[in-house]
C-alpha cells in the first residue's frame, strides 16, 4: 500500500493511505483545494490558524469534519454533513483509516484561554503505518508524548518547530506564565525522540512569520543544525510546501 504525508504549509498536512486521504488543520483555500479530494478533515484545536473558518467554508461539505471537544459550535453554520467532536482516547473509522485522538500540550480556547475548546493531537493508522500529528505544542511538560510513544510505533510525527516569532523567543519564555506558547526546534526534536518516531516532519514554520525578526527558514535551519550536532539527522525530514514523504511499514512493505 502506498502512503504519503504531504506538508502544505503551517500546520496543514494531507495524509494519504492509498485512496483514503485525510486533511489536517487546513489553512489557505488554494492549498486545501490543491490536494482534493479527501474524505475527512481533522482539526487539532480552535486557534484561528488551525480552525480557520475562511478556509473551511470553501471545502467540500460532504466530508467528515472532526473537531476537538467544545468546537462544534464554531463550525455549526458552515454546512458540513457530519461534524464530530473528539477528546483524547476517542477512535474514529475514516474509510479504512483508524483515527485516534491523543493528548498534546497547548493552551485551550479560541480567542482567549479557556477550558474549551480543548486541544488534541491525532494518530492515523492503517495496515501497519502510523502517522502522528501533534497540532501545537507549548513549552510545558512532555510526559504525554512518552505514553504515545509506548502506545504506538510511529512512522512519522508532524511536530511544530516555531511560530510567528523567532525560535529564540519561545525558548527564552520557557518558564514564563505563557509557557512559551510554541516549542522551539530543539524541543521538537526531543519530543520526536521521546515518541520513538522513525521520522520527524517539522511543521508550523516558513508560512506565517514576522520576517522583520527572522527568515522564514530560520526554524528549519536551526533544526537541521541541532539534529546534525546530536547525530540525529536521519530522523528529520524537512519538506517544502507541497512536498511529500513516502511511507512504508517497518519491514519495508
Amino acid at each position: 500500500m502506498n502512503a504519503q504525508v504531504i506538508w502544505l504549509g503551517h500546520a496543514t498536512a494531507l495524509v494519504a493511505f492509498g485512496d483514503e486521504r485525510i486533511l489536517i488543520d487546513p489553512l489557505g483555500r488554494k492549498r486545501a483545494l490543491s490536494v482534493a479530494p479527501y474524505s475527512t478533515v481533522l482539526i487539532t484545536h480552535s486557534h484561528v490558524d488551525h480552525l480557520n473558518r475562511w478556509t473551511l467554508s470553501k471545502l467540500d461539505k460532504s466530508v467528515k469534519l472532526i473537531v476537538p471537544k467544545g468546537a462544534a459550535g464554531i463550525v455549526a453554520n458552515l454546512g458540513f454533513r457530519e461534524v464530530l467532536e473528539a477528546e483524547p482516547g476517542d477512535h474514529f473509522s475514516c474509510g479504512g483509516v483508524d483515527v485516534i485522538a491523543v493528548e498534546t500540550r497547548h493552551d485551550s480556547g479560541r480567542w482567549k484561554r479557556s477550558d474549551k475548546p480543548i486541544c488534541i493531537g491525532y494518530i492515523l493508522q492503517r495496515n501497519g503505518i502510523v502517522v502522528h500529528h501533534a497540532g501545537d505544542v507549548d513549552m510545558s511538560t512532555y510526559d504525554v508524548f512518552d505514553q504515545i510513544g509506548r502506545d504506538f510505533r510511529i512512522d512519522a510525527t508532524l511536530l511544530p518547530i516555531g511560530g510567528i516569532l523567532p525560535p529564540w523567543y519561545y525558548r527564552a519564555r520557557r518558564h514564563k506564565i505563557d509557557t512559551g506558547v510554541h516549542i522551539c526546534p530543539e524541543t521538537a526534536l526531543g519530543i520526536a525522540q521521546r515518541l520513538s518516531a522513525r521520522t520527524m516532519v517539522p511543521i508550523h514554520w516558513g508560512t506565517l512569520n514576522l520576517r522583520l525578526f527572522h527568515s522564514a527558514k530560520a526554524p528549519s535551519d536551526q533544526l537541521i543544525q541541532i539534529a546534525s550536532a546530536q547525530e540525529a539527522s536521519e530522523l528529520v525530514k524537512v519538506l517544502g510546501h507541497g512536498q511529500e514523504l513516502a511511507l512504508t511499514t517497518r519491514d519495508g512493505a
